[in-house]
């Protein structure tokens, strides 16, 4: 039965490992690992393939890879990768050193990194948030909380027939769905993208987008993507979907139209006095 191994990155949290066999089950989870508990896990669950979500190296021109340009234009956003030493020095990248590091690890223990072809007992490149759009059909409603976010993945996951209950936190979601990802390249369900002397991407799908992802609005004032707790319509009526009650910018937006509307209702209350013609409460206040 195939098996894959998701890995989220992060410095100071560490590494977060999740084991999916193909019925969607977690077999293993590893909490704040390091580069060894990569080893290790790899020798202990030796799965079929395993999904890293980070960059394999630095860029080889400018602040986006291939990959990461192909991405934009399906409207999913993503941290560049960047070229130049000088801002590869800055400590925001360490995460992207720690997925490096894995991916060294993956290939001293008999997975080299995937640049086509047969995914089995390769390390890929995959980005879990791209994953669960790719799968979703759609971007998530905008302007989401970090909590509402990891809830929207999990969705995404149990729609998929991955049973999330094991799973703790949005770091083992990410973990898992990296996973998922890795699954479903074994089975065939994979585009890789990008250059691949910088790295290529994974994801689940058998080949490109014809048009960019949107997000997508339910017709019944509930959050698109199964409901999720806490979000609603923006209260300006635009539809968005916010945990707030407006989209940010939204609520000066709607003030400045409601301030215009009782502007020019005054002025037509004076115009009418004025001229000498009233108008019955029943008729105003219609």
């Amino acid at each position: 039965m195939p098996r894959a191994l998701g890995i989220d990155v992060g410095v100071r949290k560490g590494l977060d490992l999740v084991l999916l066999d193909e019925r969607g089950r977690v077999e293993g989870v590893v909490r704040h690992a390091g580069t060894d508990d990569v080893t290790r896990s790899l020798t202990a669950f030796e799965p079929d393939v395993v999904a890293i979500d980070s960059p394999p190296a630095w860029g080889s021109a400018g602040g986006l890879r291939v990959a990461e340009r192909e991405l934009l234009r399906l409207g999913i956003h993503s941290y560049g990768t960047p070229s130049d030493p000088a801002r590869q020095a800055s400590p925001f990248y360490d995460w992207m050193r720690r997925g490096f590091r894995a991916f060294e690890a993956a290939e001293a223990n008999g997975y080299p990194l995937y640049r086509g072809g047969s995914p089995r007992r390769t390390a890929m490149e995959v980005f879990p948030h791209a994953s669960a759009v790719t799968l979703e059909g759609s971007l998530p409603p905008a302007r989401l909380p970090r909590a509402a976010r990891a809830a929207w993945r999990a969705t995404v996951l149990r729609h998929n027939g991955v049973d999330t209950a094991p799973l703790i936190g949005p770091d083992q979601i990410d973990a898992a769905l990296a996973a998922l990802t890795g699954l479903l390249a074994l089975d065939g369900k994979r585009w890789a993208f990008g250059d691949p002397a910088e790295g290529v991407i994974v994801l689940p799908l058998e080949r490109r987008p014809e048009r960019p992802f949107r997000r997508e609005v339910s017709g019944n004032g509930q959050a698109g993507a199964g409901g999720l707790p806490g979000l609603h319509r923006c209260e300006c009526g635009c539809e968005g979907e916010v945990a707030r009650r407006f989209l940010p910018g939204h609520d000066a937006k709607l003030r400045s139209a409601l301030l215009r509307d009782v502007r020019a209702g005054e002025r037509a209350r004076k115009e009418l006095d004025r001229l000498g013609w009233s108008v019955s409460p029943s008729k105003e206040t219609r």
